[in-house]
């Protein structure tokens, strides 16, 4: 009954749709009034409650002939797997070989699933339940939308259910660093045995790290042949697509086209707001709905900066013992309350000009001053993060391609995430000034 059940559903549904909504989607239990489903997220339960209820019943009507109410519950991965794996199950378990250690949040239980990462997600979970099904894997994306836990979460399911296979997880940069290292000590030989012979899953975090490094880069097209060759699991992750990893050698990119390509977006306000409540649960706290919705509205570029947001107004909560309003919120993240259509091209440049002393004829020329540049680099953030202006709309502005304004906006974020003082205040002068030009316009 299960395959009948299952076969009228997915005849109903593209193999697209099937692919990405119904990976983790079985039967329960069926009685004589009553079909129940589960699924593995609980994100994916509400959107096909939602979108595809009323296919699923028609579906069971075919079946049954006559209508027959369904439910769907929620399962996680994790019990799911110890649901199957349960008559199985040896009494003594085998101790997995922790090779690499990981971040214990980042499981898949932890991760929140919307449309921007559904297919990342229903990858790795394929990946990490059956280790070389889909080989290689390469998760890109920008900064902070969770590429890291879910690659360490591949790593996690994989230590708690596949114990006998040796995992390493590790960043692009302590790859480079453990070969330079073995060559300065004449270990070159054992650096190659240890991540081609002694690795089953091989999890790289960072690839574009390598960017210009060919030496590196060479080491690593070898390792990844030898562990492909021998069907060993292999997962890497980047901030771009493979396509656009410039000055990478076009061997290595054709390696990691040959399998599944997972991008991961940008998520909507509705998965961050849900993301937000999440963190606020996991610290044991409470933020009103309005500033977790507040929260949610300016942080979605970036989910590091949208978690340092709720931890910041958790940490001023718990240390003034005042619980935070909407506009104690506003000035302690330094969130600017501008409109988002606030305008015109020339308050933009003139702000800009106003701050660092160049004109908008400079600052859309190719100089390379430095106060040319930084007035280009902080006014295209600006113009995209805060008045909220598509790509098009900025590299339109700015007279710059689309990669150019991608990756101008990524570096700033990574600046301000890494404390850089002077960048943030010239953001600030620069909104101050917008500010004040809105309001000497409209009075």
């Amino acid at each position: 009954m299960r395959e009948k059940i299952l076969g009228a559903i997915k005849g109903k549904i593209n193999r697209r749709s099937w692919e990405n909504w119904f990976s983790t989607f079985d039967v329960k239990e069926v009685t004589s009034d009553q079909v129940t489903f589960e699924v593995g997220n609980l994100f994916i339960k509400e959107w096909l409650e939602k979108k595809y209820g009323p296919t699923i019943s028609k579906a069971l009507k075919e079946v049954f002939e006559k209508d027959i109410p369904f439910s769907i519950v929620y399962s996680s991965a994790t019990e799911t797997s110890v649901k199957n794996i349960q008559a199985n199950e040896p009494l003594v378990k085998k101790r997995p070989l922790i090779i690499t250690p990981l971040n214990p949040g980042f499981s898949f239980e932890n991760f929140v699933v919307g449309p921007s990462n559904m297919f990342a997600y229903s990858t790795c979970v394929e990946v990490a339940k059956k280790p070389g099904k889909f080989n290689p894997v390469f998760l890109c994306g920008g900064v902070g939308l969770g590429k890291t836990h879910l690659v360490q979460s591949i790593g996690h399911y994989i230590f708690r259910y596949h114990p006998d296979l040796r995992v390493v997880y590790l960043t692009s940069e302590r790859f480079l660093n453990e070969l330079v290292d073995s060559i300065k000590l004449g270990k070159g030989y054992e650096f190659r045995e240890k991540y081609r012979t002694k690795v089953d899953v091989l999890l790289l975090d960072d690839v574009q790290f390598l960017i210009g490094k060919k030496g590196i880069q060479s080491e690593l097209f070898h390792t990844f042949n030898e562990l492909y060759n021998v069907g060993k699991q292999i997962v890497i992750c980047s901030d771009r697509n493979p396509k656009d990893l410039e000055k990478f050698q076009d061997r290595l990119i054709s390696r990691f086209q040959m399998g599944i390509v997972a991008e991961i977006g940008k998520p909507d306000k509705e998965i961050c707001k849900k993301i937000a409540l999440k963190m606020i649960e996991h610290e044991k706290a409470s933020l009103d709905m309005e500033i977790v919705e507040l929260i949610a509205e300016h942080f979605s570029d970036n989910i590091r900066r949208l978690r340092g947001a709720v931890v910041k107004l958790i940490a001023y909560q718990q240390m003034s013992g005042e619980k935070v309003t909407p506009s104690d919120a506003y000035h302690i993240l330094g969130i600017s309350s501008l409109p988002p259509k606030i305008g015109a091209k020339e308050r933009i440049f003139l702000a800009l000009s106003s701050v660092f002393g160049v004109s908008q004829e400079e600052i859309l020329s190719s100089a390379r001053r430095r106060e040319v540049v930084s007035a280009r680099h902080i006014g295209i953030y600006v113009a995209k993060t805060y008045l909220k202006m598509s790509l098009r709309a900025v590299a339109e502005l700015f007279d710059r391609s689309h990669p150019t304004v991608s990756h101008t906006v990524r570096k700033i974020d990574e600046l301000i995430a890494s404390g850089n003082v002077v960048v943030r205040s010239q953001i600030e002068k620069v909104v101050d000034q917008l500010r004040a030009n809105a309001l000497g316009q409209n009075s």
